[in-house]
């Protein structure tokens, strides 16, 4: 089984290097709105944290597009972030927690609808005596197709 997904961004690493790494998760999202590349820093600080939490309830797999889904919609919804909350993680579960809900009635409306489709019935194959070999029919129709050609 494959190790734990790590989820950085190499613009993130950078931006956090910088001045905004002591800022609260607000002044970034706030800042972000002027200067959207800033929210990469949010990514950075949670991604492997809500990483772990869809993990757990989805398995890995369906685990970093969960995540993506995540960060997307946070980015897209930043406008309504509350500022007076310095920690965005509670929000970032929040959305997380939509995201796999969705994402888990999704899978139970397939497996629901994959159910009620019957199952085929096993393939039946002829006896070996009844079927024609297709070279024994070959060259006459060939043969029937250069003569009406010849004819014409």
């Amino acid at each position: 089984m494959p190790g734990p997904v790590k989820l950085r961004s190499r613009t993130a690493r950078a931006t956090a290097a910088g001045d905004t790494s002591r800022a609260s998760d607000a002044e970034v999202i706030a800042g972000s709105l002027d200067d959207p590349e800033r929210f990469a820093v949010i990514f950075d600080r949670h991604a492997d944290e809500i990483y772990r939490y869809a993990a757990r309830r989805l398995g890995q797999q369906a685990a970093a597009d969960a995540a993506s889904e995540v960060f997307l919609a946070a980015f897209r919804n930043r406008g309504r972030y509350q500022p007076s909350r310095p920690d965005a993680r509670p929000w970032l579960y929040g959305i997380a927690t939509k995201v796999v809900g969705q994402q888990l009635r999704a899978e139970g409306r397939q497996a629901h609808l994959l159910a009620a489709v019957p199952a085929a019935p096993p393939a039946e194959f002829p006896a070996a005596s009844a079927v024609r070999s297709p070279c024994a029919e070959g060259p006459r129709v060939i043969w029937a197709s250069k003569s009406a050609i010849r004819v014409t």
